[in-house]
């Protein structure tokens, strides 16, 4: 074993010597920059992440006895050490660096054991805490001079200027790039434009602040630097700076998945899926509260700033194939104890958020483009996408608000499904009291969520019961097959898919990826999507199974599971284009709120949608038993929603 530990030690030190030349190399206008790159990620690309110690498999193997774990552990935070290098933020890698030390020295005296191993790795995490956390607030809600406002406000031009960031850049990536580069400047307008102003919208249509606000963050892929350049224009117009923050990776913050922040490509989703939940092995009570401690402290130092921070600004992608995990018996796995002590950490931290980016006076918006990945018809794709996100509100206001008129006295909906869907649902609608003023399902436009496309409410639990089945659906990055979820007074009951062979792995996969590690997860929303242009779109091109959840959701009914859509803003008057109030905002579970705030939200919230031909029916059905269809055999039927076909009968 001590060979395999001096081959470990020598590759962690190659990997260094990689990152400092793929650094260096950034100002230095021989080098081949994509060479460097690639170099710096060659370990885990492709089939070469089989033979590498990030690899938890391939490190157990070679090092056996639970230190394969530790090892991999160590060599997957490797890769968090490149966005700091890139940043020139020297000192956050310093504690790191003594860690690896450390173990280095301790395996060169012959004290390395397990238990000592394992202590380092936890003095890392604990020690950690305040510095990460701070610089990760203050990037957040600090407008400041970053590696990503260098790079967009210099020229764009040259493509290679994405490899300044240091996160892994693709063909692809530069394609896109390249493809933004050769729009007209009134095409990059146009988009920035219903960007920002969904943005502002979405503060319009709550009552919420706007004109108290001075930032906003925006959260992109790398490749989308001239929009992202126009947008901020448009910000800085409306009185907004905008923060310009990377997605952390570093097992310190927590899961390196999440795209909260400036992002490249993954170099091998196994790899990220492999080390997602790496810091949930090592917590116990006394770093949980070390994290929530620095999290405080430095929401606190930075208040100011949060109180005048207005919420992101998302522009999603989508495009990429489904990839198929392997639920790798050798990676890390938290205890039963330690999933819960994740679960409340992240409800704790949401919380605390919410307290300083205060939920009543924030908003955000999202919109979504396809990158090259999704094949040979990227150009006219992306063409239909800023169509679809620049539909007319009018029109849908109309037709949408047809469908609230008779949901607004109707005691719940059947939906049943047709052609292999199972589905048999029925969902419980909250009464309004006065239909003159209240409506229960919000009209929802192009603010928040672009493009438009849905009504929505807040069911009601009790009475909410049946099966939930789509024959194939992409969530949170995850792809799943045969999804069937059975639910019982509007909770999660029983849930299988058929990803894997084995059930105990299929359920693993969802209860890990969708219901984030609850038990059980209540029906938060259920909505009926109208765009069906983006559903034509969909079909068209065959990219179904790559559509971002953010377009897919306004392709049918769905129904997410977690937090409603009004969590930490309930108490905020919410009003439909037509003047009248939206009352379904809470649920049996979140109005616990009333009492203890904490105890009241999941922090999870994912749509599942079943597409229009598998709905047999979609009905509502009043006080009387009296049922009016909204969707039959796969088209509107309501009188007012005709429009709507005429998408789907052109497929």
């Amino acid at each position: 074993m001590n060979s395999n530990f001096i081959r470990w030690f020598d590759n962690i030190d190659r990997f260094f010597e990689r990152l400092d030349a793929a650094f260096k190399s950034m100002n230095t206008s021989s080098v081949n920059m994509g060479e460097k790159n690639a170099e710096l990620y060659a370990e885990i690309i492709g089939e070469n992440y089989s033979s590498s110690f990030v690899n938890p498999k391939f490190a157990d193997y070679m090092l056996g006895g639970g230190y394969g774990k530790l090892c991999s552990f160590v060599s997957g935070e490797c890769f968090a050490m490149i966005g700091l290098k890139f940043d020139k933020k020297a000192s956050m890698m310093e504690p790191f660096m003594q860690m690896y030390a450390d173990i280095r020295e301790m395996f060169d005296t012959g004290s390395l054991s397990y238990d000592s191993f394992f202590d380092r790795i936890y003095k890392y995490l604990f020690d950690s805490c305040e510095m990460f956390a701070r610089d990760r607030i203050r990037d957040m809600l600090t407008p400041r001079d970053s590696v990503a406002r260098k790079i967009i406000s210099g020229s764009l031009g040259d493509v290679r200027y994405m490899y300044r960031y240091g996160d892994y850049v693709t063909d692809n990536d530069i394609k896109l790039a390249r493809f933004l580069n050769v729009q007209t400047p009134d095409r990059i307008n146009k988009m920035a434009e219903v960007f920002t102003m969904g943005y502002r919208r979405g503060f319009e249509a709550t009552g919420k602040p706007f004109d108290k606000k001075r930032s906003v963050g925006i959260v992109y892929k790398i490749g989308f630097e001239r929009l992202v350049k126009a947008a901020m224009d448009h910000f800085r117009q409306m009185g907004l700076e905008t923060t310009l923050f990377r997605a952390p990776k570093s097992a310190v913050l927590g899961s390196n998945i999440g795209k909260s922040g400036f992002f490249g490509s993954s170099a091998n989703k196994q790899a990220d899926y492999d080390h997602d939940k790496d810091a949930a092995f090592f917590y116990d009570e006394a770093l949980i509260a070390k994290k929530l401690d620095a999290m405080r402290n430095a929401y606190e130092e930075f208040k100011q700033e949060a109180d005048v921070y207005g919420g992101p600004a998302v522009i999603e992608v989508f495009g990429e194939k489904p990839f198929d995990y392997d639920e790798q018996s050798f990676a890390m796995k938290a205890a039963e104890s330690q999933r819960r002590m994740e679960v409340r950490y992240k409800t704790e931290l949401s919380n605390m958020s919410n307290e300083y980016i205060k939920g009543e006076e924030r908003s955000f918006t999202i919109i979504s483009y396809p990158t090259p990945d999704i094949g040979d018809n990227f150009k006219e794709i992306f063409d239909e996408t800023v169509e679809i996100n620049c539909l007319d509100v009018n029109e849908y206001m109309k037709v949408q608000q047809a469908m609230i008129d008779v949901l607004n006295y109707s005691t719940h909906v059947v939906i049943e499904g047709a052609n292999g869907n199972k589905t048999n649902l029925r969902v419980a609608l909250q009464q309004v009291e006065d239909p003159q003023t209240q409506e229960n399902f919000e009209n929802c436009l192009a603010d928040v969520n672009i493009p438009l496309g849905e009504v929505f409410t807040t069911p009601v639990l009790e009475g909410t019961e049946g099966t939930l089945f789509v024959k194939k659906v992409f969530l949170n990055g995850f792809e799943y097959r045969d999804l069937d979820i059975v639910f019982e007074n509007g909770y999660v009951k029983d849930f299988i898919c058929s990803n894997f062979e084995q059930e105990f792995k299929s359920k693993d996969y969802f209860r890990r990826n969708v219901l984030c590690n609850h038990d059980t997860l209540p029906m938060g929303e259920f909505a009926i999507g109208t765009n069906t242009k983006a559903f034509a779109m969909a079909r068209k091109y065959g990219i179904e199974n790559v559509m971002t959840i953010l377009i897919a959701e306004k392709t049918g009914p769905h129904f997410a599971l977690g937090d409603t859509c009004y969590s930490y803003y309930e108490d905020v008057k919410i009003y439909n284009p037509n003047k009248k109030e939206v009352i379904a905002k809470d649920n049996s579970f979140s109005i616990k709120r009333l009492e203890d705030p904490g105890s009241a939200y999941f922090n999870c919230h994912t749509d599942i949608t079943i597409p229009y031909e598998e709905i047999g029916r979609l009905a509502a059905v009043d006080a009387d038993g009296v049922y009016t269809d909204i969707i039959k055999d796969g088209r509107f039927v309501l009188p007012g929603t005709e429009m709507l076909n005429e998408a789907l009968d052109s497929i």
